[in-house]
């Protein structure tokens, strides 16, 4: 019996043995692939700091372009800003030099009309006075139109102050 008793002794050794090896060799594997997963582990976390160095060149980057743009937005803010005035300033004269424009277009009209009136009788008597001249006399002292007596109109400067009186004359 004690034979017996040793031989299941000893296939229990062997049997926990053999089992401790199977333990042992599962565990090597997974140390490997531990070691493995690890490596792999490494070169991912260095990828992804060369992606985060490169996001973040990426970001400033980008600050500085839209810094880079915002100035020149607003520089181009506050030039359109000065035209926007200017522009102002030249539809504020335009008016101005337009009021006046018709303000001496109107009074030259009513002393137009005015002196019409008036050089319609005194055209008649010089009318009448050169059929009774001398004809030496009437080639010595020739007879002025009715338009050339008067002040003449001032002239226009301008191209709008030229369009404005022609647009006045054909109103006449």
């Amino acid at each position: 019996m004690t034979a017996w008793v040793g031989i299941i002794l000893d296939a229990l050794l062997i049997l926990v043995v053999g089992t401790g090896v199977v333990q042992a060799m599962r565990l090597i594997r997974q140390l490997r692939d531990l070691r493995a997963g690890r490596a792999e582990m490494e070169r991912f976390v260095k990828q992804f700091n060369g992606a985060v160095t490169r996001a973040e060149a990426g970001i400033k980057n980008l600050r500085a372009a839209a810094r880079d743009s915002g100035d020149d937005l607003e520089k181009l803010l506050d030039r359109a800003a000065m035209v926007r005035d200017e522009l102002t300033f030249i539809v504020e004269s335009a008016d101005s030099v337009a009021e006046r424009l018709s303000v001496t277009a109107s009074g030259v009209l009513h002393s137009d009309r005015a002196s019409a009136a008036k050089s319609a009788p005194a055209e008649a008597k010089k009318a009448a006075n050169k059929d009774a001249a001398p004809p030496e006399q009437a080639e010595r002292a020739p007879q002025k139109p009715a338009a050339a007596a008067k002040d003449p109109a001032p002239q226009p400067s301008s191209r709008a102050e030229k369009e404005l009186m022609q647009a006045l004359q054909k109103l006449k």
